[in-house]
């Protein structure tokens, strides 16, 4: 495994990403709004590369009936389907079988929550942390009090909203069956050490469960080196359609209770479908595929690396501009009267940064910030528990959030910068 990450770095070290060539993939780019306006609200849902817009477009226009019969349209429709779901076991390395697809991260943890049904009962407990997203809280929070379990939350520090290993590690025992964590915070931004973390969850024989929504448009998920039971990301956010993307492990899909019709239940992919998402959504996702080969193709040279290994190196190159913009941009606002939620630097963070100034509203400066043709948001994004903990006292105003992708430009992180030292001006 180290030999393999010491040629990705040397790979990633003689390359840098093509950002013309990357906008070239997204019709967005080609509108008059799309040439000038610096999207930086990417954590709520990326731009749709145009590989998936096709595939979704030629769905609906030439067979969108229903699929897997024997006439050409239904048979071609099922064809399609089952090449989008193939194509996304093909991104993640992992069995179609053991992949549920559903209308959304959230429908899949609460769907994942009420399969925990045979592992969640009274005298066990449920560990889930202050700085989730609701989606990876709720859920496991309604099963507890309809098995009369005990839920734990894993503690923020208030003024860094990070988790302390220590803290799990008082909170662990054998009485817990599952413990539910974010791979990174949509709010802070910071990466959490999940070897660590799965290695203590082992400890005690609980299930590891990981919200990795956040994360996967940073650093598309490797599960060959995660350890966990259950990954959960949302298509939406990687250039695709609205979909969430659950994968169980074996093992741990064998111990939950089946959410599908019964006569459906030999099925592993089906087991855990509570309610089929769109047709044409999940051919679509094919296309998510063929953004990243194309990328690949423009990039290096090795066609015979499977379509996992060239997403990983694909998304370095995402990944390490990401960073380098994420540097640029948080340089400049350091030098400004506001609070970052989070780290100041990269270090260990992904490309989220989330802030808020003592006088001026989040969403003033969210509003604000469209005179320089720059999209952020206000809110709570989700995370409401976090920004609790971290003693902000407005949450329908929340936090201002800027989220990268990998299609941003130096100019545009200047050009917030700047639109944001004009709208605090007046800050002391």
């Amino acid at each position: 495994m180290l030999i393999c990450h010491i040629i990705l770095f040397k790979t990633l070290r003689m390359k840098s990403l093509d950002v013309a060539f990357v906008k070239q993939q997204f019709p967005v780019f080609q509108t008059p709004t799309g040439q000038t306006l610096g999207f930086l609200d990417n954590a709520g849902g990326s731009f749709v590369a145009g590989a998936v817009i096709d595939r979704l477009t030629d769905f609906y226009r030439n067979y969108k009936v229903q699929p897997y019969g024997a006439n050409p349209l239904s048979s071609r429709a099922g064809e399609a389907m089952d090449l989008g779901r193939q194509t996304m076991a093909d991104l993640l390395n992992v069995s179609p079988d053991f992949i549920t697809l559903g209308a959304s991260s959230t429908q899949c943890f609460n769907t994942l929550a009420q399969a925990c049904v045979p592992l969640v009962k009274k005298n066990t407990e449920v560990i889930v942390t202050e700085q989730d997203h609701e989606s990876n809280i709720g859920g496991w929070e309604r099963l507890c009090q309809q098995q009369g379990a005990t839920l734990k939350f894993w503690k923020v520090d208030p003024a860094t909203g990070e988790l302390a290993l220590e803290d799990l590690e008082k909170l662990l025992n054998p009485a817990t069956v599952l413990v539910c964590v974010t791979h990174s915070s949509n709010i802070i931004g910071t990466i959490n050490p999940l070897a660590e973390i799965g290695q203590r969850v082992r400890s005690v024989g609980a299930r590891f469960v990981v919200d990795g929504v956040s994360c996967a448009p940073h650093s598309w998920p490797n599960l060959d080196e995660l350890d966990v039971d259950a990954y959960v990301f949302s298509t939406y956010k990687t250039y695709g359609t609205h979909q969430g993307v659950l994968v169980v492990k074996p093992d741990f899909l064998e111990l939950l209770a089946p959410q599908c019709h019964f006569f459906n239940t030999p099925y592993l992919n089906k087991r855990l479908d509570s309610a089929g998402p769109d047709h044409a959504a999940i051919a679509a996702l094919a296309g998510i595929g063929d953004y990243f080969q194309a990328l690949y193709s423009h990039h290096f040279t090795d066609e015979s690396l499977p379509l996992h290994q060239k997403a990983r190196l694909v998304s370095g190159l995402m990944h390490a501009h990401e960073t380098a913009l994420c540097d640029q941009l948080l340089r400049q606002l350091n030098t400004l009267p506001i609070r970052i939620l989070g780290r100041s630097t990269v270090e260990n963070r992904e490309a989220n940064i989330s802030l808020t100034a003592a006088k001026v509203p989040s969403k003033t400066l969210a509003d604000g910030l469209v005179a320089y043709d720059i999209a952020a948001k206000n809110g709570h994004f989700y995370a409401y528990r976090l920004l609790q903990a971290m003693g902000v006292k407005d949450l329908t105003d929340g936090v201002l959030r800027i989220s990268l992708s990998h299609y941003n430009t130096s100019e545009e992180m200047d050009r917030c910068a700047a639109g944001l030292r004009e709208l605090l001006k007046n800050e002391s």
